[in-house]
């Protein structure tokens, strides 16, 4: 009687451990994914391996960059890997409607967005923050 439940547990343990095992340790990244993805560094062994292997994807393309568009990728790495595949797939669909728009279309969403999270980062400081 006892056997049956132990025989799912040990199932199912078996393949959440199948499931870590294809996920890179840090340290198995090579020098140039590890550049890339430095960002990532300190949480890189506890991401789903799906993730991983997502960024690593995403990574290929780092050294064909320009510097400035490095710092970008570094500045975006870190949210971006938090998002979920829908969450990502809006990001994808709303950065494709915006390249579409005109550009006074463009800068003036582009504005708007910028006075967003400007608005967002002041109501965000705490009043100790400011009392100094």
């Amino acid at each position: 009687m006892l056997l049956r439940p132990l025989q799912a547990l040990l199932l199912i343990a078996s393949l959440l451990l199948a499931n870590l095992a294809f996920a890179l340790q840090w340290s198995e990244l090579t020098p140039p994914q590890q550049l890339a993805l430095a960002p990532l560094a300190g949480e890189w062994n506890n991401l789903p391996e799906k993730r991983q292997q997502y960024l690593i994807k995403l990574a290929k393309h780092y050294p064909k960059l320009t510097p400035e568009k490095k710092v970008q990728f570094h500045k975006q790495i870190v949210p971006w890997s938090k998002l979920t595949a829908e969450q990502r797939l809006r990001a994808r669909e709303k950065h494709q409607a915006l390249s579409k728009a005109p550009p006074e279309k463009r800068e003036a969403i582009k504005k708007m967005v910028l006075e967003k999270q400007a608005t967002q980062a002041a109501s965000s400081v705490s009043p100790a923050t400011t009392a100094r």
